[in-house]
């Protein structure tokens, strides 16, 4: 089965977006609370400090 998602933005928007501005514009449409949720762990290990959402952007920045 797929599921078929619109696009957020397309190739030639993005391209005209400068790169300091593109990811707070990339951040906005999304919603990351419910994927944080699932990333719980009962014995917390890692960097204190930071919280789950701002890892998981950094995750998803290393990619663009």
């Amino acid at each position: 089965m797929y599921i078929l998602q619109e696009t957020l933005f397309s190739l030639e928007e993005i391209q005209k977006i400068e790169y300091k501005n593109r990811l707070p514009i990339f951040f906005s449409v999304l919603d990351l609370r419910p994927y944080t949720k699932k990333l719980s762990s009962s014995t917390p290990r890692g960097a204190k400090g930071y919280s789950k959402e701002t890892i998981l952007r950094a995750l998803l920045v290393a990619h663009l």
